[in-house]
């Protein structure tokens, strides 16, 4: 009998197979004693390696968070900072990941996407793509947009175009709530200072107004500062926020709904929504080649159909690549969070990603300390 010699290629091909079959075996072994786990993952089909973490979130001592700099809608700091700061006497953090885009360049820090906290909504994007949470850690990824009605004395009478976010157009009317704290102008403008769900004063052309606890101040630009003439001092106010989700039908029961969403963050582009490929910036509002087509350091979150989250990061990837090592990852949902030097993952205590610059929010995860 002849022997068949094996040929370099051969060889190389054997030894790829027995280090793919012991990393696997590897994770698999982890994520048995764990639920949640760290690992890189090389992806043949675009030549790219994802840093991954990988989350069972079916586990309920497991909670995500929106993590804000400082506090604060307008500010920066560190991821670290950020993921840490949710640390608690009952719970640990696992880790976390940047967010939403947000103005890195003049100074304003001024996130643009959605923002959901302990159910209310805290910031308005309406564009791109946001994942939500329930408070049973039911996940959710669209493109979702969000409205708001106000009331005064329970009877439909104003509406807003954001929340927390200041507007220059002459016919913008913005809500800004506690989470805001920061000051606020109506200089060319009238607000209403509205504390406990009661107007108590309304101002016009002042600055450094400031929303106390329990209260909010709705800032009406010049072209429809008229409306303020509907509110009186002692009337009730309240506001409520619409959801509207573009491609997850909410009247079906098995979908997840955003009214029950406890916890969301937006950013985008959608890379998988329902199964499906997406990955279409043009068509989600984004105009740049760095976020469209361009390779850049790109952050991406998502989950599986067995209901477990998944955040990762590439280096030198564009959109249509990262679509395709999620779908290969089998996700049911996902998106980009913020890329660049925004882009940043932290896992037990520890960068796994390093940023090149502070953020403004992040998505973090904790779990719940259990006594043995």
């Amino acid at each position: 009998m002849t022997k068949k010699l094996m040929t370099g290629e051969g060889k190389m091909k054997k030894i790829f197979l027995v280090a793919f079959i012991i990393a696997c075996v590897t994770v698999t072994q982890i994520y048995a004693f764990s639920p949640y786990v760290s690992y890189n993952q090389y992806f043949k089909s675009v030549n790219k390696t994802a840093k991954i973490v990988l989350i069972d979130t079916n586990n309920q001592t497991i909670k995500p968070k929106v993590a804000r700099a400082n506090e604060k809608i307008a500010s920066a700091d560190s991821l670290k900072n950020m993921a840490d700061g949710k640390k608690t006497a009952t719970n640990r953090v696992i880790g976390g990941i940047n967010g939403t885009y947000f103005s890195a360049y003049d100074g304003s820090n001024l996130p643009y996407g959605t923002l959901i906290e302990d159910g209310k909504v805290v910031h308005i994007g309406n564009y791109g793509s946001v994942m939500g949470f329930t408070a049973d850690n039911k996940m959710i990824i669209d493109n979702l947009s969000i409205t708001i009605d106000g009331y005064i004395n329970d009877e439909k009478k104003f509406y807003a175009w954001g929340l927390n976010h200041p507007r220059s157009e002459k016919d913008a009317i913005v809500i800004y709530t506690e989470e805001y704290n920061a000051p606020i102008s109506s200089k060319g403008a009238k607000a209403v200072i509205v504390e406990n769900g009661v107007v108590k004063y309304i101002v016009e052309n002042q600055d450094n107004l400031w929303v106390s606890q329990n209260g909010c101040i709705i800032v009406f630009n010049e072209e429809v500062k008229y409306l303020v003439e509907r509110f009186k001092v002692g009337n009730r106010i309240s506001y409520e926020c619409n959801f509207e989700s573009q491609n997850i039908d909410q009247t079906l029961e098995s979908n997840v709904k955003w009214k029950d969403v406890t916890c969301a963050i937006g950013a985008g582009p959608s890379l998988i929504i329902d199964g499906k490929i997406t990955a279409n910036g043009a068509q989600e509002g984004f105009w740049e080649s760095k976020i469209n087509t361009s390779r850049a350091q790109r952050s991406f979150i998502g989950y599986t159909y067995e209901n477990k989250f998944v955040m990762g990061t590439v280096s030198n990837v564009n959109l249509k690549e990262l679509a395709q090592i999620c779908k290969e990852m089998n996700l049911k949902g996902a998106m980009c969070m913020d890329g660049g030097a925004s882009s940043s993952l932290y896992y037990q205590g520890k960068y796994i990603t390093s940023p090149g610059r502070n953020i403004n929010n992040a998505l973090v995860f904790t779990e719940e300390i259990v006594n043995q």
